[in-house]
Formats: C-alpha cells, sequence, structure tokens
C-alpha cells in the first residue's frame, strides 16, 4: 500500500469521533467506543454530585454509565506511534499533493519525468505529453530498473575481469623483476668467472652491477606506484557501480509513487554508465642485464654447430653447408629414419655436447616465429614433446612476433625491450648453465634456466616453425664469429 494512503487509513481509526483529530487521553465507554476523555467531560458535562447519571453513546446512543469509563492505555500508544509516523512522513505527504490544485499526484509524465494532478495532466504543459496512471506504468519502469541493473552488472563483471587480468599481469610482472635481478647478478658473476678471476670483483665491475641493481629498483618502485594509482581508479568505479546497482535494488523495492519519482534520469544515468578503462601501464622492463665486455669473452667458445640433416622434419629444407634451415612448402620424400623428428619443425645441432664451455649465434632477422635452444641427445622424436626441461628441453621460442617465452607456458613471458634480430646461445655444461642473448641489443641478457646438473649429452636445438606468413620465409642461420658480420 502507498504510505500515504496507509497513513490516512491509521489516522481514521485513531481519530476521536468527536473531535476529529489524534485521540489525547483515549477512554472507552461500555459499548466499547473511545472518544478523548476531554470531549467526553465536556459533551456530558458530568458533575461530581451526579455520577449516578445515566447518559448515551455520542456514536450508537447505546446507555452508558460515567463511571465506568475506562483508560485505554493500548490504543494511547498506538495513538502515539501513528502520530510519530505521521511526523515522519510529513514531508513526503505533503509532496504527494498538487500545490498548484491541492489534489492528490497520481498521474506520472513521462516526458518530464514528473508526478502531476489531474488538472495538471490537461494544462497546455502536459496535455501533449505521454501521461498516465501512475498504477498502470509501475510495472513498465520496474522492468525497465531490472534492465539497467543488468546492464551494471554486466559492467560489473568487466571491471572484476579486468581486476584479475591486472592482478595476473602483475604478479607475472614481479616474477620477471626478480628474474631480471637475478639474472643481473648471475650474469656479472658469470663474467666474473669467465674472465679466470678467484678475487672478489673489480671496484669497476662491483659499481657497474650495483647501479644496474639500482635501476631496476628504482623502475620497480615507479611502476608499482603506477600499478597501484591504476588499481585504485578501479576501486572506484566498482564503488560507483555498486552503488548504483544497490539505488536500482532499493528503488524498484519502493512504493510506486516513491519508485516513479525521478526515475527517467536514474535509468539514464544507468544505461549509460561504462568502464573508464585506466591509462595502460607499460610492463616492459626498461632495465636490461647487459655486461659490457661479456659477449667478447663468450665470443672466445665460438662453437662450429652445424645442423644435422637426419634429424630435420619432412618440411624443413638443410643448406649445403648445413648453417641455415627454412620452412619448404612441400613435403620432402625423406626416410623415415630413427633421428629424424616426425610431428614437429625441428632439426637438431651434429655436435653432442658434454663437458666444455660452448657459444653460438643464430639469426633470426624478422621472423614471427622461432625457437632456438639444446636438448637431450635421447629426446623422443616421433610422439608428442613437450618443451620444458623436464622433457629434456632448454628452449626459448618467439610466438605472434611478440610472445616471447622460456621453455613451456609454466614460464611467464618474457620482456624484451628490444626485438633480437640475432640471438646467442652459450652452455657451460659444468657450471650447468644454458643463457640466451639479444645481440642485436648489445648482447643483454635474455634468460638464463634455473642450473641443475644436465641428464646426459645435449645438442643444440633449432626450430623455424612454419611460413605461415610472408615475413616467416627467412631462415634460420648460424653465424660465423670469425669476425663481426
Amino acid at each position: 500500500m502507498d504510505p500515504a494512503a496507509l497513513v490516512e487509513a491509521l489516522e481514521e481509526e485513531v481519530a476521536c469521533p468527536i473531535c476529529m483529530t489524534f485521540l489525547k487521553e483515549p477512554m472507552s465507554i461500555d459499548c466499547g467506543h473511545t472518544f478523548c476523555h476531554s470531549c467526553l467531560s465536556g459533551l456530558w458535562e458530568v458533575p461530581r454530585e451526579s455520577q449516578d447519571c445515566r447518559y448515551t453513546c455520542p456514536l450508537c446512543c447505546v446507555p452508558v454509565h460515567p463511571k465506568n469509563l475506562r483508560p485505554n492505555w493500548q490504543l494511547a500508544s498506538v495513538v502515539e506511534k501513528v502520530h510519530l509516523l505521521r511526523l515522519c512522513l510529513g514531508m513526503e505527504l505533503k509532496g504527494n499533493v498538487c500545490e498548484l490544485h491541492g489534489k492528490q499526484l497520481k498521474i506520472f509524465c513521462k516526458e518530464d519525468d514528473l508526478m502531476v494532478c489531474e488538472a495538471c495532466s490537461q494544462s497546455p504543459e502536459h496535455v501533449a505529453h505521454c501521461v498516465a496512471p501512475m498504477e498502470a506504468v509501475a510495472w513498465e519502469f520496474k522492468w525497465k530498473l531490472l534492465e539497467a541493473l543488468e546492464h551494471l552488472r554486466k559492467q560489473e563483471d568487466e571491471v572484476w575481469k579486468l581486476e584479475v587480468s591486472e592482478r595476473q599481469r602483475t604478479a607475472n610482472w614481479k616474477i620477471q623483476v626478480e628474474t631480471r635481478k637475478r639474472s643481473i647478478m648471475w650474469e656479472f658473476e658469470k663474467y666474473q668467472q669467465l674472465l679466470n678471476k678467484q678475487e672478489p670483483p673489480g671496484r669497476q665491475l662491483a659499481m657497474e652491477a650495483a647501479a644496474a641493481l639500482a635501476s631496476l629498483e628504482q623502475e620497480k618502485g615507479e611502476t608499482l606506484h603506477k600499478l597501484e594509482l591504476s588499481h585504485g581508479e578501479l576501486v572506484q568505479q566498482r564503488d560507483i557501480l555498486c552503488g548504483m546497482m544497490e539505488e536500482l535494488k532499493e528503488r524498484s523495492q519502493m512504493p510506486v509513487r516513491c519508485m516513479l519519482q525521478g526515475i527517467q534520469e536514474v535509468l539514464n544515468r544507468s544505461k549509460s554508465w561504462s568502464l573508464q578503462l585506466p591509462e595502460p601501464v607499460s610492463l616492459e622492463l626498461r632495465t636490461d642485464c647487459c655486461v659490457v665486455g661479456l659477449r667478447e669473452i663468450l665470443k672466445t667458445y665460438a662453437a662450429d654447430v652445424r645442423l644435422d640433416p637426419d634429424t630435420a622434419y619432412s618440411h624443413l629444407i638443410v643448406s649445403e653447408n648445413r648453417k641455415c634451415v627454412h620452412y619448404g612448402d612441400t613435403q620432402q620424400d625423406l626416410p623415415d629414419n630413427p633421428e629424424r623428428f616426425y610431428r614437429y619443425n625441428i632439426v637438431l645441432g651434429s655436435q653432442c655436447i658434454s663437458s666444455g664451455r660452448h657459444y653460438w649465434e643464430v639469426e633470426v632477422g624478422d621472423r614471427s616465429e622461432w625457437g632456438l635452444g639444446v636438448c637431450k641427445e635421447d629426446v623422443d622424436r616421433k610422439e608428442v614433446v613437450y618443451l620444458s626441461p623436464d622433457y629434456g628441453f632448454w628452449v626459448i621460442r618467439l610466438r605472434k612476433r611478440a610472445e616471447y617465452r622460456a621453455g613451456t607456458d609454466e614460464y611467464p613471458l618474457l620482456s624484451l625491450a628490444v626485438p633480437p634480430r640475432r640471438v646467442g646461445v652459450f652452455l657451460d655444461y659444468e657450471a650447468h648453465d644454458i643463457s640466451f642473448y639479444n645481440v642485436t641489443d648489445n648482447g643483454s641478457h635474455i634468460f638464463t634456466f634455473p642450473r641443475s646438473p644436465f641428464p646426459g649429452r645435449l645438442l643444440p636445438y633449432f626450430s623455424p616453425c612454419y611460413s605461415i606468413c610472408a615475413n616467416n620465409t627467412t631462415p634460420l642461420t648460424i653465424c660465423s664469429l670469425d669476425g663481426e658480420d
């Protein structure tokens, strides 16, 4: 029931039949009717000496005796509560009456989003508008409230998905930061070891390492601050969204008169709300790991790596000098010898490695996909394989021109500021070290697999992948390190 009508009905129930106002000191008489004590006293004018006089009820005219008057405390309590309710709703009730005509506001004008009375609905201001009794449009607007709520729920889902995605990106980025930090320490340590110096690092080398670590820490702090601001914007939008959804839920449960008041503005605001994406935060690490002079040391361990055609997948074409490989459009008629890969575009080097230090560089050019590294000599070459150390593969890969990854999906994406056109591979068997370098970016470090003993002899690994587009047709080429190419 409409609150205004409910209060009016209650007022009638607790009104004195004589003075027509709230009962004051309600007194019940023999017939059961109740009146104000003062109203009965004034009506009957009962003198003290005439208590035995008989009178009739002002309503039903049943004979009653004044001495049988009984205070009705329970009804007095109800009167007090109705009075309080009337005061609480007084402003609203006042607003339900047209100030111009003094009539109840029972008509809703859709164009002006207003409650009007019948007289207003026929006035020049509204006569051409779409108006209807408020009960008639109640269900229509309840349905619109549900539609607006569903729109906001979809927006809420988008916010949550974005928050989850950003949390995952941030977690992966933190792993990259720690990996880069570990790489910086390892690479400077490796440089020291390759110089065959047993004494502590020189002052200049220690200063370079400290500067790289400090730069990385500063970058980490700046990026974390940007991520916090971005997340704060998302949280703020989510709070606003939740508030709007709560407002719609509350309005849909209101009495009709209250629900319709200003409903068009609420609906328009809800339906027009859309997620404002925060300024994207780049998670590409700017602080690289590049030890000046390390590549020159690595080149002293240059290995004459050559491809083994007997291991090549049937679509791969190996050059006569066994230094280049590319993917051919047609399958070659090659013997299915045990060494040959049957399912994957892979070819291995011919030199088995079981000791020492070895370094080679491969020109990958502008290919959109490739894979490089080493693998165990006895990996399965006929069935499904997984490119992870657990299955005997220490490989980095490029996919879709932008996704650099070490091993399988268990490793996070690699962050490279400069796309490599030439990649260096360094294998220190005794140190259990397999590392990759971006020669294009002054020999900056790409990735080092976690160190653990190698399980047997290793072979260089190459995969040109498929020629799925024009920029993926150039061959992988093993470079000569006799001089700068």
